[in-house]
């Protein structure tokens, strides 16, 4: 971590802001890599290890053992392949996920004027593909985490700053009780994440956005999914269960008004699943175009744009939510 860190920063004891001193036991011409963090309120100190600012503070014990399945991921990752040429390569891979990821992520940026030196959040960064893009466009970018494990935590982060060209700050800390200065960001990203707390939680959380976003400052989610009524998705997530990541699924409405109920004004779009362009047929290509021309037209008018909301809640029943909350 650097020292202009300390500025974004809040003690996880006793919340106090901007109370953290930093003593450096090893610095390289980069960052501190090795050092304390000691808080002048109430006298706690956390670590800083491999340049990340350990501010984890008694975390729940889901927090403990999502943080463990996570590093229990990162080793079947390997098995199958995974390395750091791939990751570095994210979100650009021959994977229908990862296009889905790719388009959502090019959306938010086509709509949201991104300017070097603003701060950003990226919570839950898992491999830090996002974190990385975000840097390269000159943000100044704090990525967040409850796992140092490398390939789905912190430490992935070197993947992409050992090269020199970019540079992001990384701390361990929860969404629900971050360890970040009230008014002191200018973007909150949630790529996928926020479903990663139950109701009571996530209502906490976007609480907590809320105090470390700047006055008009904004809270960027893409790719949360949804339960739908005729489609309530009772085994999300089945196939990963066993690596206990606290998921967990939940309706546009609780999303909504979780955010507004916060303070945020919200607009929000819903993105369908979409597929690999090079693999759709001639024809696909063409009703696809078709069905985007139309569906952005109908957005234009409140009425149609309800009603095209009604049916991908009630209807369609496959979607995942994209939006941008503004304080």
């Amino acid at each position: 971590m650097r020292d202009q860190l300390l500025d974004f920063l809040r003690c996880p004891a006793c919340q106090a802001e901007r109370s953290l001193t930093l003593a450096a036991d090893a610095r390289d011409e980069r960052e501190v890599r090795d050092g304390t963090l000691g808080c002048a309120e109430c006298g706690h100190s956390f670590d800083v290890r491999e340049g990340i600012a350990e501010l984890l503070h008694e975390p729940p014990d889901f927090v403990v053992k999502e943080g463990a399945g996570l590093e229990r991921f990162a080793d079947l990752m390997r098995e199958h392949g995974w390395d750091r040429q791939k990751i570095r390569s994210l979100p650009d891979i021959e994977d229908g996920y990862w296009h889905g990821q790719r388009a959502s992520f090019d959306q938010l940026t086509n709509i949201v004027d991104f300017r070097p030196g603003q701060s950003l959040l990226d919570v839950g960064s898992n491999t830090c593909w996002a974190s990385n893009l975000f840097a390269e466009r000159g943000l100044e970018v704090i990525a967040l985490d409850i796992t140092r494990a490398e390939m789905q935590g912190l430490r992935t982060a070197e993947y992409f700053i050992d090269s020199g060209e970019v540079y992001f700050e990384r701390i361990l800390s929860t969404m629900a009780d971050p360890a970040i200065a009230s008014e002191s960001l200018d973007y909150v990203f949630c790529c996928e994440v926020l479903h990663h707390n139950d109701l009571r939680a996530m209502k906490r959380t976007f609480k907590e956005i809320y105090r470390v976003l700047k006055p008009a400052a904004k809270l960027l989610v893409i790719n949360e999914p949804m339960r739908f009524p005729l489609n309530l998705k009772r085994d999300h997530a089945e196939e990963v269960a066993h690596f206990e990541g606290n998921e967990h699924v939940h309706f546009f409405h609780q999303y909504y008004l979780s955010a507004r109920r916060a303070g945020f004004d919200v607009r929000v779009c819903l993105r369908r699943p979409t597929c690999q362009p090079d693999v759709l047929a001639l024809d696909d290509r063409a009703r696809r175009v078709a069905y985007t021309v139309v569906r952005h037209a109908a957005r234009r008018l409140r009425v149609t744009r309800r009603a095209y909301l009604a049916w991908m809640m009630l209807i369609a029943g496959d979607s995942s939510l994209n939006m941008i909350c503004e304080k």
